[in-house]
């Protein structure tokens, strides 16, 4: 049994650490520690590399700060759903109501991110590490001014 919490499991990975650093002492991560259950959509390191310079920094800035919590938020959905049963589902609402689209026509993909990494389990959920960063349209257009 993993005794570790979705963000731990995150941190402690390896993959994640750009993602969790972003995540760290926001409102999110303490959701991610408590004992609800959570699925984590996250970009491993490598997928920033792809995200041009001026969207990291705006999301970085004190200012978008709802922005950034918007965007981390739109990778986490509520409980544990393991990647078999990801095949089965066309959308998922995160926690803050928007809509995932989930594809596994070719290969399974979350609002087009590729799975990479599947069923990483956690004490309060599992992590499924993707190719890039998920962009609400909301939080997209806010985040390219």
């Amino acid at each position: 049994m993993q005794t570790l919490n979705v963000i731990d499991t995150a941190t402690r990975s390896g993959i994640f650490q750009t993602f969790t650093r972003l995540v760290e002492g926001s409102p999110l991560e303490q959701r991610l520690r408590s004992k609800e259950e959570f699925t984590l959509f996250a970009p491993v390191d490598v997928s920033f590399a792809y995200l041009p310079a001026e969207t990291f920094d705006l999301l970085l800035r004190a200012e978008n700060e709802g922005v950034l919590s918007e965007v981390l938020g739109y990778h986490v959905v509520f409980g544990k759903i393991m990647s078999c049963e990801l095949r089965g589902l066309c959308k998922r609402p995160t926690i803050y109501g928007v809509e995932l689209t989930i594809d596994d026509s070719s290969q399974l993909r979350v609002d087009g991110a590729r799975l990479l990494h599947a069923d990483i389990l956690a004490s309060n959920g599992v992590i499924h590490g993707i190719d890039r960063l998920l962009m609400p349209n909301k939080s997209a257009s806010a985040a390219s001014h």
